[in-house]
């Protein structure tokens, strides 16, 4: 069974943008022993064979050395998506509720040979990479009522330069919030 959560929701919504073929290589094992590995891999199973985007590559986590091994053995030249999600901050309102407010990022950038110089080369990786992150924020935007997880992002985001030499990489990230009410269902527990 698929733990039902905020980073299993994120990671099945940005699933849908990359080619599905550039989401498998994120399963590198035949089988886990961790509940809900198979299950994932028959959620990417059931999507749609096409994406929402000509993005090539999907990335997702917080471990900077698995995201480093999975970036490095993209084809240079090629695209990817990399979800990334941060801290969860959590409280309780006036009212007693569960409060909780993550941060997330989102990334399309451009392996680059090498990590090229040339300016040219960077400017256009900029370029497509921009085009292809605000079509997925304006997606986002206009899914807000039929996500659960989306109905509480806010309204503000920061886009952001995404230059990494680490990863020969280069595109932009979108940064914003996500608040909302018991996200982790501490109630039920």
């Amino acid at each position: 069974m698929i733990p039902n959560n905020i980073l299993t929701e994120i990671f099945i919504y940005f699933a849908k943008f990359p080619n599905r073929a550039g989401i498998y290589p994120m399963f590198n094992i035949e089988t886990s022993n961790i509940a809900g590995y198979s299950e994932m891999k028959q959620a990417i199973d059931s999507m749609p064979a096409h994406s929402l985007t000509t993005i090539e590559n999907y990335v997702f986590g917080a471990n900077l050395e698995a995201i480093g091994h999975r970036v490095n053995n993209i084809t240079s030249g090629a695209d990817y998506l990399f979800v990334d999600f941060g801290e969860v901050d959590c409280g309780v309102d006036s009212s007693n509720r569960m409060t909780d407010s993550a941060r997330l990022a989102i990334t399309v950038a451009y392996r680059l040979k090498n990590f090229s110089i040339d300016l040219m080369e960077q400017m256009l990786a900029f370029s497509h990479s921009l085009d292809s992150l605000v079509g997925i924020r304006n997606t986002m935007i206009s899914e807000q009522r039929c996500h659960p997880w989306l109905k509480n992002v806010s309204n503000s985001h920061t886009f952001v330069p995404f230059v990494s030499e680490k990863f020969s990489s280069i595109g932009w990230t979108l940064l914003f919030n996500r608040e909302g009410y018991d996200s982790f269902g501490a109630k039920n527990r």
